[in-house]
């Protein structure tokens, strides 16, 4: 098979070394990593790292950006990150150019792959990149940040993230479902899922603890509300592990309260590690988040054969599809009953493991995404009847 070269950009650094970062990274870190292991030519250009340009033992080339910060806040983005960040990803004159996440300085990356004849691909992160600018300011934005903000950052990166959408040779949906929210899109739509590297997940203690556990930053986009709610609706004798910080005042708040509960164990923020461990050992994986894209958490749930009961993300009607978990719809009472019944305990933990073996598979990312990028992008573009590519994504999703 043809070597390409790719050209990814993000605040990578720390997890291509292993440290705990969000989901996007993690994901663009594994992606990189399985390309590298394949042969192909892999760099990650990363302006936010502290230390200096390094090589992993995959093959992974980081690159910071000279100069990064400097020039005269407010300005030097315009007179100095933006035209440095452009020449550099120029420079690498890639076969393949990988954004993921929300934000204008990715313009940088479309004006490079313009240039060089290279191909740009938008990964979308989550459910809500797809969503209508007043969608996204009502489930993200309201309430959490000022008008000044929003109009100067915010909405911004949502302006130029549809622009790249309609834009992009390839977009990269997590599952199926995303595809209904994307508007108008020039190049090729297809689903790639999450991967998980199962080599880095633990196995169980036997037996496992008797206990639930809630993993991930506590914001109310992520549902800190709904947790909170849910303790006060569940039999108070089930002990809940809660593992993350607060991220926003009002989630401040709900996590003192959490503090209160007699069964609520809070461990604030684990290395990536330690929430392994804990969530291997766990009952099931509770998720009261209101949006999600497809969350690296239910991946590394399953992948230690631990199901998850979920109040409001099903993506792609996985939960439909395969024996996961329980997936609430939204109703409380629902998922009161889930975890105070023996549902989960009468789950094959080994049916668990395979669906990760049989879709999101770290050993077989690279030549999956390949098989997309190079397939023929004969499709119609319009939402109404655009249906996304891939035989391997359609029986998935």
């Amino acid at each position: 098979m043809r070597k390409y070269k790719f050209c990814f950009f993000g605040e990578v650094a720390g997890a291509l070394v292993g440290r705990t970062s969000g989901g996007a990274q993690v994901q663009i870190a594994l992606l990189a990593k399985a390309l590298a292991l394949k042969g192909h030519d892999v760099v990650v250009i990363d302006p936010f790292s502290n230390g200096e340009d390094f090589v992993t033992p995959e093959g992974v080339r980081l690159l910071t950006v000279p100069g990064w910060n400097n020039g005269l806040p407010g300005l030097r983005m315009f007179t100095n990150r933006l035209p440095a960040l452009y020449k550099l990803f120029r420079a690498q004159k890639a076969d393949f150019y990988y954004v993921r996440t929300r934000a204008y300085v990715h313009l940088a990356n479309y004006l490079a792959a313009r240039k060089t004849g290279g191909k740009l691909i938008v990964a979308v992160a989550s459910d809500i990149d797809v969503q209508r600018y007043s969608q996204q300011y009502r489930n993200e934005y309201k309430g959490s940040l000022s008008l000044a903000n929003y109009l100067g950052v915010n909405l911004p990166n949502d302006i130029a993230t549809k622009f790249l959408q309609r834009n992009a040779d390839i977009v990269l949906l997590q599952h199926a479902g995303q595809n209904s929210n994307l508007e108008s899109a020039r190049g090729k739509v297809a689903v790639f899922p999450n991967i998980i590297d199962k080599t880095k997940v633990p196995t169980a203690s036997q037996p496992a603890k008797d206990y639930f556990v809630h993993v991930g930053s506590l914001s109310m986009l992520k549902g800190a509300d709904n947790l909170h709610r849910l303790v006060n609706l569940v039999n108070d004798s089930l002990p809940i592990v809660v593992v993350g910080q607060a991220n926003d005042s009002k989630s401040e708040i709900i996590l003192q309260k959490l503090r209160e509960k007699k069964n609520v164990i809070l461990r604030g923020r684990l290395s990536h590690t330690e929430t392994l461990e804990v969530i291997a050992n766990a009952k099931a994986l509770i998720n009261t988040s209101n949006f999600e894209g497809f969350p690296n958490i239910f991946l590394e749930a399953w992948a230690s054969g631990v199901p998850v009961i979920s109040l409001n993300v099903n993506p792609g009607n996985v939960f439909n599809r395969y024996p996961l978990g329980v997936y609430c719809d939204g109703d409380f009472t629902k998922m009161k009953a889930a975890m105070e019944t023996n549902t989960v305990d009468e789950m094959d933990k080994e049916q668990v493991r395979s669906y990760i073996d049989q879709y999101h598979d770290f050993s077989t990312a690279a030549d999956r995404l390949l098989t997309l990028l190079t397939a023929p992008a004969a499709m119609p573009t319009d939402k109404k009847t655009r249906s996304v590519a891939g035989s391997f994504e359609n029986q998935l999703l």
